[in-house]
């Protein structure tokens, strides 16, 4: 399988888009903070075996969301972002935006394990089938 991995530079292009068409204070990235948010889906990848796309996009949603590297929709940012991971693995998820801010706030909260959220992505991509 190849793993597609995102350049912190399309992360920052995801956030500025979010933040043009959405409320959210604008501001820079902090690039080092993003760039080590992503290294460690990189590391899970390489040295954990991380190989499923779904914990891959999981993980993505949790560390760009809690390592507050944006100036402002880090919780929305990791999920475009993992939304474009799997999109661009042919995996399309388009239903039910609620229950997706709903699950990131859980996931960034604690309340769910990025496993769970893996399978909430998982079990939304099955509906869309």
């Amino acid at each position: 399988m190849d793993i597609i991995c995102f350049p912190f530079e399309r992360v920052v292009e995801i956030n500025a888009l979010i933040l043009s068409t959405e409320p959210g204070m604008k501001g820079a990235v902090d690039i080092p903070k993003l760039q080590g948010a992503l290294s460690r889906i990189d590391n899970a990848i390489v040295y954990q075996g991380l190989d499923d796309v779904f914990e891959i996009a999981a993980k993505y949603t949790a560390c760009i969301a809690v390592s507050h590297a944006c100036p402002d929709a880090n919780k929305r940012t990791g999920l475009a972002v993992a939304l474009e991971y799997l999109s661009l693995n042919d995996y399309e998820i388009t239903e039910d935006n609620e229950l997706l801010a709903n699950a990131i706030r859980d996931l960034v909260l604690q309340e769910i394990t990025e496993t769970d959220f893996a399978d909430i992505l998982y079990a939304q991509y099955l509906k869309g089938l």
